[in-house]
């Protein structure tokens, strides 16, 4: 394993299927020395559920002082696309690694910057062109 990575133990808390967002809702207990990443808890997740990890996001995770647990909440969907479409862009910007979100970021922040200079070429609405 690497220094990143840690041992830790998962069970799961609570199972439900909701059929309405075609998704499952569950609570997983993790108990590690230290809380474990978000795209760690992701993999393990997707590799003990034999799912892609691109159906899983992990939308919280809660760890009291003092004890060695973490109760995480996760949604599994059966489509990729559906999560996407459903989950906000904060909680799919939390789920990638470091390096995928600072790529996603600096993605957007560059179609952000073309996006004003095209603004900017164009004339305001009742202005004359030169």
């Amino acid at each position: 394993m690497s220094s990143q990575e840690t041992e830790y133990q998962i069970s799961i808390i609570e199972d439900r299927v909701n059929p309405l967002m075609e998704r499952r809702e569950m609570k997983f207990e993790i108990a590690a020395k230290a809380t474990p990443k978000r795209d760690l808890i992701r993999k393990a997740v997707a590799t003990s559920l034999k799912v892609p990890m691109e159906k899983v996001y992990v939308m919280n995770t809660l760890s009291t002082f003092g004890t060695s647990t973490s109760i995480c909440k996760v949604h599994i969907y059966e489509d990729a696309a559906r999560g996407k479409s459903i989950e906000p862009s904060y909680i799919q910007l939390r789920n990638l690694s470091r390096e995928e979100r600072k790529q996603s970021i600096s993605a957007a922040a560059t179609a952000k910057a073309e996006a004003a200079k095209k603004e900017e070429k164009k004339p305001a609405a009742g202005q004359k062109v030169k």
